[in-house]
């Protein structure tokens, strides 16, 4: 198995842009879970680092390939 890093996962926040707290969002790890929506700010994320310690974690899911600037482009002529 490949190794992974946390930073090309699409569970993966960075504070402060993307999330309250930096780590690993995945349902599965998440510390602490609120069932409403409007509680998602007191959400904790797992720790990323431990999660994914030897670079292999179970539930790395590749992010999502942004558009070329061509391709952007286009899609806005369409």
């Amino acid at each position: 198995m490949n190794k992974v890093s946390c930073n090309d996962c699409r569970h993966f926040r960075q504070a402060p842009y993307q999330a309250p707290r930096t780590g690993c969002w995945h349902p599965d790890n998440l510390v602490v879970r609120q069932k409403d929506a409007f509680l998602d700010e007191q959400q904790t994320p797992g720790d990323h680092r431990k999660i994914n310690l030897r670079g292999d974690c179970a539930q790395f899911e590749a992010r999502a390939r942004r558009p070329t600037l061509l391709q952007r482009i286009f899609s806005l002529g369409a």
